[in-house]
Order: structure tokens, then C-alpha cells, then sequence
């Protein structure tokens, strides 16, 4: 079939908005009409050539969308359902699965370099060359071929334009708490930078009752947008060391303290900021060997916690449905998390405007 999609095809270089070739789906694969696409920081990084990408490509892994048509050994009552894309689908057999880590997939992370799906092929050409898939996803297009375990039923009334959302960005900042940090009710929290990810995280304390919220931004709307979404404090870097002013609020520090930006330096900030005993979640990818230091006495002599986090240590299938469902019925409200919504024509644009730091989050229609 002919789809519309955003194609990739030289890192720092627009994209552009081609026709394209779609095969029909495979032996455990679904066709999925994409209704909604959100820009992730990680598509950015793609974008500009911090991580390599197998070219040309279609990016996009934040999806929602509808399944359309099934490949073999899928049941045919699954067209028509509402679904989630996930970029980490476990194949159930490669350690991490077993361990119950299907966020770190070995299969997945394959196809996320590889750029083929499960059988080593792409569905995608545009007539006379092959193009790659990211992360068996590919949701900057009208329509996705992607195993069939990688789109997640969701409720049908989930609006699309913030449940593509849960692809990565609004589950990684909540379960990142939730899950990989483990925070409880009552801890002290800390939010080192208010993009997409760093807002998410403040949803996730509130929802478990953190109390104080702290968030540190460089940028007066981004510090208003997370007093609107629970945090209870905002710090603006420019008034002092935020570690400082974090334990000017909380004596001795923060039980958590979360760094969603990447940055060396704000690594930094966000160790200091922690109590003796405390722990800091590292969310935000910088360009690959990008390196942090740290006070290692501290780190020993106190027993301070360091945790990476990959999508918040998330089992896709269990946890993405289950954010869904809290969305979907009101218990979560993603909506002042969305600020443009903006057609597929307008790629380009809509990364520029990603890239400002002066959105919230922005959402393509296909």
C-alpha cells in the first residue's frame, strides 16, 4: 500500500514528506493507522547525528494509532483495536526478558541498530531502495507495520493525542519514580529540568504523594508548567546553585533527586541535591560517552544511590496499558502536557519547535 511518511535521509538535513511503499504485515506482525505521533528528545538525537541511525529512515516512536490488518498467527479480532506503540516489544527469551526487564530487550535493542524488523527485512521502499524502521515503530507516517506484541490495547476511549505519549516520554518520566526509583509517599523529591520527561517525573510524584515537589528549570514557563502538573516548589538556576536551594527547602537534601536533561554538570547538581543515604535517577541520554563525575567518598561513605534508568524500568505490556487506563478514565491528566498539535506536512517545524525548549509536548498528525 502507499503511505505518507517523514523520511530521514542525512542527519542535520530536513526531512522529507514522501510517498512510500508499505508491505503488508508478516507472520506476527500488525498494520497500524497512526492517528497520533508524538517528538521525543531521543528522535532529536537522531536527528542531529549524536546517535547513529541506519539510512534513510522513518523516526518516530512515540505512537497511537488503530491496527488495520493482521499478518499470519495474529487473530483477526484484533483489527480494529486501539493501540499503543512501544519500541521495547519482549521476545520472551533473551536474559533481560526473563528477568522480567523487557525494557532492556536484547531483540529490541537489535532492531533499534539494525533498523529492520524481526526477520532482518523492512516493509518500507520508495520504489527503488529500502528504507529502515526505527525501533520496529516508525511513527512519523500514516501507517506502521510492527509486531504485533509492540501495539498494546489500550481503552478505546484513550485519546490518541496523549496516549502516543506513553510510547516513551510520559512513561519514562512516571515510572522512573514509580518503578525504578521507588519512590513512597511522603519522600522528598527533586526534578532537575521541565521538558516532556522531567514534567512526566513531577506527575509521578504526585501521584504517589511526594511531598516536597521540587523542580528545577532554566525557563519561567517550564517552572509554571510544573507547579501546574503537582510540583510544590520551583527553582530557577540563575538565583543559585539549585543544590543549595534545594537543601534550603529540605535540610540535608532530597530523599530523590532526578536528572531528565543529560547534562554533566546538572548530574552534578542533582547528586549534591540528596540526602546522606539518598538516591539519584539518571533519565536524561546525552550523546553517546558523554561522562559525570561524582563524589565517590560520598557516594560510599554514605551509601548514595545512583540509578540509571531505561524507560523507567518499565515492562512495556503491563505498565503501558495499565497508564492508559488511568488516562483514559481521568486519574492521570495529560492534556496541559500537549501544547502544539500539528499536521505530518509540518515535520520540520515541529522539531524546530521541539528543539526550542519552549514547548510542552508536540503532537503530529498523520
Amino acid at each position: 500500500m502507499k503511505i505518507k511518511a517523514a523520511v530521514m535521509r542525512a542527519a542535520n538535513q530536513p526531512m522529507t514528506i514522501e510517498e512510500l511503499t508499505l508491505d503488508p504485515p508478516k507472520r506476527g506482525e500488525v498494520l497500524v493507522r497512526i492517528e497520533a505521533t508524538g517528538i521525543c528528545r531521543s528522535d532529536l538525537s537522531y536527528i542531529d547525528g549524536k546517535w547513529p541511525a541506519p539510512l534513510p529512515i522513518v523516526l518516530g516512536h512515540e505512537g497511537a494509532g488503530v491496527i488495520e490488518a493482521v499478518g499470519e498467527d495474529v487473530p483477526e479480532s484484533r483489527i480494529g483495536e486501539r493501540v499503543v506503540l512501544t519500541f521495547s516489544p519482549a521476545c520472551g527469551a533473551c536474559r533481560f526478558c526473563l528477568e522480567g526487564r523487557a525494557n532492556l530487550c536484547l531483540d529490541a535493542a537489535g532492531g533499534l541498530d539494525s533498523g529492520f524488523l524481526r526477520d532482518g527485512t523492512t516493509r518500507l521502499s520508495d520504489g527503488s531502495t529500502r528504507i529502515h524502521h526505527l525501533a520496529y515503530v516508525s511513527s512519523f507516517a500514516s501507517h506502521a507495520v510492527v509486531p504485533a506484541n509492540g501495539a498494546l490495547t489500550v481503552e478505546q476511549t484513550l485519546d490518541p493525542q496523549v496516549g502516543c505519549l506513553l510510547g516513551c516520554g510520559v512513561t519514562t518520566g512516571i515510572m522512573s519514580v514509580t518503578r525504578r526509583g521507588n519512590v513512597r509517599p511522603g519522600d522528598s523529591v527533586a526534578v532537575y529540568a521541565c521538558g516532556g520527561v522531567g514534567l512526566s517525573a513531577v506527575i509521578g510524584a504526585r501521584l504517589v504523594t511526594a511531598d516536597p515537589i521540587i523542580a528545577v528549570d532554566t525557563l519561567a514557563e517550564k517552572r509554571a508548567f510544573a507547579l501546574r502538573l503537582g510540583a510544590t516548589h520551583v527553582i530557577d538556576p540563575a538565583e543559585g546553585d539549585p543544590a543549595e536551594q534545594i537543601r534550603e527547602i529540605v535540610p540535608g537534601g532530597v530523599d530523590f533527586a532526578f536528572e531528565a536533561l543529560g547534562y554533566p554538570d546538572v548530574v552534578d547538581q542533582a547528586f549534591r541535591s540528596v540526602r546522606d543515604g539518598g538516591t539519584t535517577v539518571l533519565i536524561g541520554q546525552p550523546a553517546m560517552g558523554v561522562k559525570a563525575g561524582f563524589d565517590v567518598y560520598n557516594a560510599t561513605q554514605f551509601e548514595h544511590t545512583i540509578l540509571g534508568s531505561n524507560m523507567g524500568g518499565v515492562v512495556p505490556a503491563l505498565q503501558i496499558p495499565a497508564l492508559a487506563r488511568l488516562v483514559a478514565r481521568g486519574r492521570v491528566d495529560l492534556d496541559p502536557l500537549v501544547t502544539h498539535v500539528l499536521p505530518l506536512d509540518q515535520i520540520n517545524e515541529a522539531v524546530e519547535l521541539t528543539a526550542s525548549g519552549q514547548a510542552g509536548r508536540v503532537v503530529l498528525i498523520p
